[in-house]
C-alpha cells in the first residue's frame, strides 16, 4: 500500500462522510443518487474536471435492462434528447465478413456518454452528493483491519476524507481495488491479467452521406482478430458512425503493427476514410471474465469495471455498472441502518450482483470458451446454416434467459451436418453455460460459504479466473 507522510501541503480539516465513491462514471453516480437519497452523507470523488466527468471512448450502446431498473427504482428518466443521438433497433453478430450475419430486433439505446454522464451527475448532486472534481485518489485510510476512508490529492494539497463505506467505481484501473492489504482479501486476487483483458481502439466518424447501418450495431468477429477481439460498427446518427476494433491483451499484435493499423486493416476496406472526417477517436481497456469472486471488503464495495462487471462475450459494460451502483447502493443503506460495514454487513451487495447480472456474465465466459474453439470460421457456419437464430437472440438478451429444449436441439443437429464436432463441443458448452447460471445463482448467504463456492466454481466451470 503507498503511504503518504502528513506534511504542510496535508489538510488541517478532514471532511465525514457516510459513503466516499472514488468515481463518476455510471456506477458511481447511480450508487450516489440512491444512498444521497436515502438521506445519507455522500460524496463523489473524481480524477476529471468537473465537465469531463462521465466521457469514456467505448461503443456507446447501453441495452434497455438497466435504465428501464433505474427509472423504476430510482426516477432517473431514460437517455435523451442530446444524450441519444439515435434509437438503436438493431443487433447484428457477423462473421468473416458482413455477408455472414444473423440480425435481430433487440431495442436499446446508443448514448452520448458525457451528455448521459453529465446529466447523471447533476442528478446526483441534487439528490445530495457532494462533488470533489480534479481529486486523484492516493491512498486509502486503514485502521483495524478496516477501510475507514481516502487520501486524495488535488489544487489543495493533499486531503483526507473519512467514510463508514468507500465504494471504487474508478473503472478498470481499480484504484482502490489495487491498494487493499493481502489480508482483507479473503484469498481473492484482485488482478486482471492479460488473458482476461481487451485492448480497444475507436474513432467516432462523420460521413458525407446517409450510412448503411441506421438503427443498428454490429459486432464482427474477424480472421485477423483472435477471440475474444472483435470489430464493431455502431450507428450514431444518420451521418456518424462509432467504430472499433478490441484485441486480446495477451497476444502479441502483429509485427509491426499498432491497435490502430489493424483498425484501419479491418475497417477501410468496409468505411472509405475518403468518405469521411474524424471527430473523436480514443481506446482503453476492458476485463472480459465474471465478477470477481467477492466484490465487499470491510469497509468497502467494487463497483462497475473495478468489479469485472462487465459481459465478456460482447464486452458491454454500461448497463452492469449502472445496475452494479444501484445494487451497491442498496446494500450501502442497509448496511448504514444497521450500522455495520464489515464484510458481513455489506455481503447482501454480493449475493444480489452474483444472482444478476453475475449469473449470466458466468455464462457468458462459457459461451467465450466455445466461441474461442471454433474461431471465426466455426461462427460463420453457424450463421449461414442458421444454427443460432434471431430467436435465439432476443432470447439471451432481451430475456437474458436461454434453454435448449428437445425439438431445438434436434433441428439444430440436423442444421449442423457434417460438422458433428461443432455439436459435440456446443453440448458440453451448454452443460457449463446451465451449471454456471446455476451456481452464480446459489451464492453463499453469507461469507462462512465463500470458500466452498470457490472450490466448486473452480472445480466444475474453470481455474483461469
Amino acid at each position: 500500500m503507498q503511504k503518504i507522510k502528513k506534511n504542510a501541503f496535508l489538510s488541517q480539516f478532514m471532511n465525514d462522510v457516510d459513503v466516499a465513491i472514488v468515481g463518476g462514471g455510471p456506477s458511481g453516480v447511480v450508487a450516489a443518487i440512491t444512498i444521497a437519497k436515502a438521506g445519507y452523507k455522500v460524496a463523489i470523488l473524481d480524477k476529471k474536471q468537473r465537465n469531463k466527468i462521465g466521457n469514456k471512448s467505448c461503443g456507446d450502446a447501453l441495452d434497455k435492462v438497466a435504465p428501464e431498473i433505474m427509472k423504476k427504482e430510482l426516477g432517473i428518466e431514460f437517455p435523451h434528447g442530446k444524450e441519444l443521438p439515435t434509437p438503436l433497433d438493431h443487433l447484428t453478430f457477423a462473421s468473416l465478413s458482413l455477408k455472414n450475419k444473423l440480425t435481430a430486433h433487440t431495442p436499446a439505446f446508443i448514448v452520448h456518454r458525457l451528455h448521459y454522464g453529465q446529466r447523471l451527475l447533476k442528478e446526483a448532486e441534487q439528490a445530495g452528493a457532494e462533488i470533489i472534481a480534479n481529486a486523484k485518489v492516493r491512498d486509502i485510510i486503514v485502521e483495524n483491519n478496516q477501510i475507514v476512508g481516502l487520501k486524495y490529492y488535488n489544487e489543495n494539497g493533499i486531503n483526507e476524507i473519512r467514510a463508514k463505506i468507500v465504494i471504487d467505481a474508478s473503472g478498470f484501473v481499480g484504484v482502490v481495488r489495487k491498494m487493499i492489504p493481502d489480508q482483507m482479501k479473503n484469498g481473492i486476487v484482485y488482478e486482471v491479467p492479460p488473458e482476461h483483458t481487451v485492448a480497444t481502439y475507436r474513432e467516432i466518424i462523420r460521413l458525407e452521406k446517409p450510412h448503411d447501418f441506421q438503427k443498428e450495431i454490429v459486432l464482427l468477429y474477424h480472421e485477423k482478430i483472435p477471440i475474444p477481439g472483435y470489430a464493431w460498427i455502431f450507428t450514431d446518427g444518420e451521418y456518424q458512425l462509432n467504430i472499433g476494433v478490441t484485441w486480446p491483451k495477451h497476444i502479441p499484435y502483429p509485427q509491426n503493427k499498432s491497435l490502430k493499423d489493424i483498425y484501419h486493416e479491418i475497417l477501410d476496406p468496409m468505411i472509405d476514410p475518403a468518405s469521411y472526417t474524424v471527430k473523436h477517436k480514443g481506446g482503453g481497456q476492458i476485463p472480459i471474465r465474471p465478477p470477481f469472486d467477492s466484490l465487499v471488503f470491510n469497509g468497502a464495495m467494487l463497483v462497475g469495471e473495478a468489479g469485472c462487471l462487465v459481459d465478456p462475450t460482447t464486452a458491454e459494460g454500461h448497463g452492469p455498472s449502472l445496475l452494479s451502483g444501484y445494487k451497491a447502493g442498496k446494500a450501502a443503506i442497509k448496511a448504514l441502518e444497521i450500522g455495520d460495514f464489515t464484510v458481513n454487513g455489506l455481503w447482501s451487495y454480493n449475493k444480489d450482483i452474483m444472482t444478476y447480472p453475475g449469473s449470466t456474465h458466468a455464462m457468458s465466459y462459457q459461451a467465450l470458451q466455445y466461441l474461442k474453439s471454433v474461431g471465426p470460421k466455426g461462427m460463420a457456419f453457424f450463421l449461414k446454416r442458421k444454427i443460432v437464430s434471431e430467436e435465439d437472440l432476443i432470447e439471451i438478451f432481451r430475456t437474458r434467459e436461454f434453454e435448449f429444449t428437445l425439438a431445438r436441439k434436434i433441428r439444430k443437429v440436423l442444421q449442423a451436418f457434417p460438422r458433428f464436432d461443432y455439436m459435440l463441443k456446443l453440448k458440453k458448452t451448454i452443460q457449463k453455460v446451465e451449471y454456471a447460471d446455476q451456481l452464480y445463482k446459489s451464492y453463499p448467504e453469507t461469507p462462512d460459504g465463500l470458500q466452498k463456492w470457490m472450490d466448486i466454481r473452480k472445480k466444475t466451470l474453470t481455474d483461469d479466473y
